[in-house]
């Protein structure tokens, strides 16, 4: 495959890739953090556990339309449609000064997305196991829940919020 020219735009785009790989070690350790709050059963910092988390993934959507918006531009410099442009198509079309960059982002990012995947199905389970603890002690076991207008659902046993989140 032919080698693409060295652009601004592609040397910008490994600077974001950096900077996103660290916004993910940084969700990461938030999850690790909700985690252990989960997993001590201290319910006091569930919610600051939570909020954390998603301020940090309000980081990372951001960082992420930033990206796109990069990515347009390489595509745009190289003549080529967006959607091709995956990490892996950019390593073996990117000038050898930058080629280990991103195949390193490519592997990277591969692992700290497959550590955020479990990590945040532990915390789903860990949240669904606390509340059922909670709608025990309360007994609160019909798994009653209620939507955005405030009307009861019958049959909900997941907190829609906190699922979404962790």
């Amino acid at each position: 495959m032919e080698t693409a020219p060295t652009t601004p735009h592609l040397v910008r785009l490994a600077d974001m890739l950096w900077f996103e790989r660290r916004l993910l070690e940084f969700l990461l350790f938030k999850l690790v953090s909700a985690n252990l709050v989960l997993t001590a059963n201290d319910r006091r910092f569930v919610g600051p556990a939570v909020a954390e988390v998603e301020r940090v993934v309000a980081e990372v959507r951001r960082a992420e339309t930033d990206r796109a918006e990069v990515i347009g531009k390489v595509a745009s410099d190289w003549s080529v449609d967006q959607g091709l442009l995956t990490l892996e198509y950019i390593a073996s079309r990117a000038p050898e000064e930058l080629r280990l960059d991103f195949e390193d982002h490519h592997e990277g990012f591969m692992a700290l997305v497959n550590e955020i995947e479990a990590l945040t199905q532990e915390n789903r389970r860990l949240a669904t196991v606390s509340l059922e603890d909670i709608r025990s002690s309360f007994g609160l076991n019909d798994a009653t829940t209620y939507d955005a207008a405030g009307r009861r659902l019958e049959g909900t046993d997941q907190p829609a919020s906190i699922n979404r989140v962790i």
